[in-house]
């Protein structure tokens, strides 16, 4: 049988295995159940090549076809479920590749049926066909078409998060977490915390903003108010990005949100502050790294 095929150089992959001298990647589609399935096909190809191995140079015989004749439920099984749900999340958000996409699916069902039908006619090769169809569908159409809507959904997510947390004028833990991990929206973290409480850590992609504030007496909110007045500048701010307003607990980013708001600068205030943000168990990084890198930010 020819070398078996390896993912493509420059692969995000959500998953890996080894099968023989080959190294193969699933690429992180940016879509976790999608991966999840993605991932279960791999271990179906991993456990197929394995079988397979044992007839490279001897033909089966009798009921050594049967755990070969089993892949195919699970596969039209997969290839339901899976391709259904796909081009469902396709069409709800306008995936410019649907109709070329569910085209592509349709040609893999066919092929399979195709293999399918190979198989029972009991020859060697057969095995060797399949196993070659299953690499392929994984290195092509996984790793190269399905990777392609990666952007797409992920801008799309992006956009309902910022839609709502906009409307509800503060966004949780969860879903600042989650617009980090996308990296597909144009929203700037503005942490209002003291110099010495930013020095704690700050949330990653954090621009610094530091104002004063009693932290002897963190309910005084006077000092902060008075700082942040004297230190906003609307002019300073770009009404094409929105901003997620951070401060320890959130009475400071409260007061800052109405200062946006009356500027028609897009913000929301993130719920619980810094403190929430770790009651979630999320990490924070280095104040002076932040700064460091400063020159180069750009909106997360």
């Amino acid at each position: 049988m020819e070398e078996l095929p390896v993912a493509a150089a420059g692969v995000e992959p959500s998953s890996s295995a080894t099968v023989g001298s080959a190294q193969l990647q699933v690429a992180d589609v940016g879509v976790e159940r999608f991966n999840n399935d993605h991932q279960r096909l791999l271990f179906y190809i991993v456990e197929f090549s394995r079988l397979a191995e044992r007839f490279r140079h001897q033909q089966p015989i009798d009921e050594e076809w049967d755990p070969i004749d089993a892949i195919f439920p699970r596969l039209e099984k997969y290839t339901q479920e899976h391709f259904q749900a796909e081009e469902e999340l396709m069409r709800q958000h306008d995936y410019p590749l649907l109709t070329r996409h569910i085209a592509q699916h349709q040609e893999l069902t066919g092929h399979l049926q195709q293999l399918k039908e190979s198989v029972t006619t009991r020859h060697v090769e057969a095995i060797a066909a399949l196993e070659s169809f299953l690499f392929d569908w994984l290195t092509t159409h996984i790793n190269q078409d399905d990777r392609q809507y990666r952007g797409c959904f992920q801008l799309a997510e992006s956009r309902q998060i910022t839609e709502k947390a906009l409307f509800n004028e503060m966004i949780s833990a969860e879903q600042l977490k989650r617009i980090i991990e996308l990296s597909a929206s144009n929203a700037v973290l503005l942490d209002l915390r003291t110099v010495s409480e930013q020095e704690e850590g700050i949330i990653p992609g954090s621009q610094l903003y530091p104002c004063a504030h009693n932290l002897l007496n963190r309910q005084d909110t006077e000092p902060f108010r008075r700082s942040f007045s004297a230190r906003f500048a609307p002019e300073q701010f770009d009404s094409e990005q929105w901003y997620i307003l951070i401060c320890r607990s959130g009475p400071r980013a409260a007061i800052a949100l109405e200062a946006f708001q009356e500027h028609d600068l897009p913000a929301c205030e993130l719920i619980g502050g810094i403190q929430e943000w770790l009651r979630q168990g999320f990490s924070l990084v280095d104040r002076e790294q932040a700064l460091a890198e400063a020159e180069h930010s750009t909106p997360v």
